[in-house]
């Protein structure tokens, strides 16, 4: 798909067709890295990775968004540039519209049944693999990419002969701009939310939530007090830590065993969940839950 992108966007002097291809050749190479990073995030810790290797994921989709971000600057600016020659009496080249056609068709064609087959994986995955996930978002704006390109610039051929006729000779890179601007949401949400898992931000709201319930519920009975549900997200797993307040003295081994049992239990409504417990008297940091 890259290089049929980049050899349509010659044949047809189109920039948006290059802007296609561009970003199918960073599709592909995204797939590469993120079939090697899906084998190392299933890595159990180990002494160069303590806490595991879920931040591979979060990384991998910053990245892949900043690549995306960029590749769109690009297009963005090359559009403008050229716009500008021809506002100031320049030339830029003629459209070539023979190849567009074909190439739009077949890569739309392709772009949405890589979405549809990256949507199924995902969903085998128990819906939790942030690659897959990101991966079939990236199929589906590369067919809308296609589909935008392919139909903006057949329908500038419409525009001969008539009072838009002017704006043929550029209506490449308008089509480029308007397609930026479409998209560009996608990968820039993409950064700031993986950005946000980097940094340790809290989980969302709802999750907090329902850890803070479960936490309660299991220990509803028991002469222990729930300070404090802390929750963060790394990739496709979560981390709680409950901050409990013991009314009676515990040993290591009834810690450990309801660690288990809280893990287990988080599993089961959050998918993928790490656990370890804080035994305080005091919180030394504002709550992200309820306290008591």
């Amino acid at each position: 798909m890259a290089v049929s992108g980049i050899v349509a966007a010659y044949a047809s002097r189109s920039d948006a067709l290059l802007v296609d291809g561009l970003y199918s050749g960073v599709n592909f190479v995204s797939a590469i890295i993120a079939a090697r990073i899906s084998i190392a995030v299933s890595r159990p810790a180990d002494r160069r990775y303590p806490f595991g290797y879920d931040a591979y994921e979060a990384l991998y989709v910053k990245y892949r968004s900043l690549v995306l971000i960029g590749i769109m600057a690009f297009a963005v600016f090359g559009a403008l540039s050229k716009i500008v020659t021809y506002l100031s009496g320049g030339q830029v080249p003629e459209l070539v519209f023979g190849p567009i056609l074909i190439y739009s068709v077949v890569m739309i064609t392709i772009c949405f049944t890589l979405a549809f087959w990256h949507r199924y994986n995902w969903k085998r995955s128990g819906s939790r693999s942030d690659i897959l996930k990101t991966e079939s978002r990236a199929a589906v704006v590369d067919g809308i990419i296609s589909a935008g390109a392919g139909g903006g610039l057949l329908s500038a051929a419409l525009l001969r002969g008539t009072s838009l006729a002017p704006v043929v000779p550029v209506a490449d890179s308008i089509v480029v701009l308007i397609l930026c601007l479409v998209i560009a949401k996608q990968p820039i949400a993409m950064y700031v939310g993986s950005l946000r898992e980097v940094a340790g931000s809290a989980a969302p709201a709802d999750v907090i939530a329902a850890a803070t319930s479960k936490t309660k519920e299991i220990l509803g009975q028991q002469p222990i007090a729930v300070l404090d549900v802390a929750v963060t997200k790394l990739g496709r797993s979560y981390f709680v830590v409950p901050y409990l307040k013991p009314e009676e003295p515990m040993q290591a081994g009834e810690v450990d065993a309801l660690r288990r049992e809280l893990e287990a239990s988080y599993t089961e409504i959050l998918g993928v969940t790490k656990t370890e417990i804080i035994l305080t008297a005091e919180l030394h940091h504002e709550g992200n839950g309820d306290s008591e």
